[in-house]
């Protein structure tokens, strides 16, 4: 099914809805605990991510562990928290996502883990992810589609209620634009809670 081409701010606005719908509330209880700065920009500035789960830089050098898709939910999380020097994550729920009802954790930066039933079950690299959470070939949030498609010969572009969107195999994303200068504004793989 075709779709109208979406005015930027069109784009934008679905964006701000689909990260509104699975952020946490915007006023959290009186007895909520008072939220941990965010961490320093290196202290998780890197991560390989996969169509089936992504592996985080070891900060302490060496081979980091990848966190593959199915993995329980609480040992991604505390994997992730340890690794955000015990910062604790920013906790939401969406019962009426597309996928079904899925949780979600995020550490402030852009990058949101999605879980399906207690399992890790997806991720979204969205505005503030930073430059090194990127493919194996280095598409990461903010490359150009010239990049894209140099990186993804077989990547697919095409417009829908979201306005532009790619698929390069089992990663999938959203796009400023579709001349080769627009940029790749949100990635995802998995299971994730796209309102269309």
């Amino acid at each position: 099914m075709k779709h109208a081409l979406a005015a930027p701010s069109a784009v934008m606005a679905a964006l701000a809805l689909i990260l509104a719908a699975c952020s946490p509330e915007a006023t959290p209880p009186a007895d909520a605990p008072v939220e941990a700065a965010a961490p320093a920009p290196d202290a998780m500035g890197q991560a390989l991510l996969e169509a089936d789960g992504f592996m985080p830089a070891n900060p302490g050098g060496g081979t980091g562990r990848k966190l593959s898709f199915g993995e329980a939910e609480p040992e991604v999380v505390a994997f992730i928290t340890t690794l955000r020097g015990d910062q604790p994550p920013r906790r939401a729920a969406n019962a009426e996502c597309p996928a079904g009802p899925l949780t979600f954790a995020d550490w402030g930066d852009g990058f949101q883990l999605a879980f399906s039933e207690g399992k890790f079950a997806g991720w979204t690299a969205g505005e503030g992810t930073p430059r090194g959470f990127a493919t194996a070939s280095g598409v990461h949030v903010g490359s150009t589609l010239a990049e894209l498609r140099a990186a993804h010969p077989d990547v697919t572009v095409r417009e829908d209620s979201l306005g532009p969107e790619f698929s390069a195999g089992d990663i999938s994303g959203t796009l400023s634009g579709t001349d080769d200068a627009a940029t790749v504004t949100t990635m995802w793989a998995g299971v994730n809670c796209v309102f269309r």
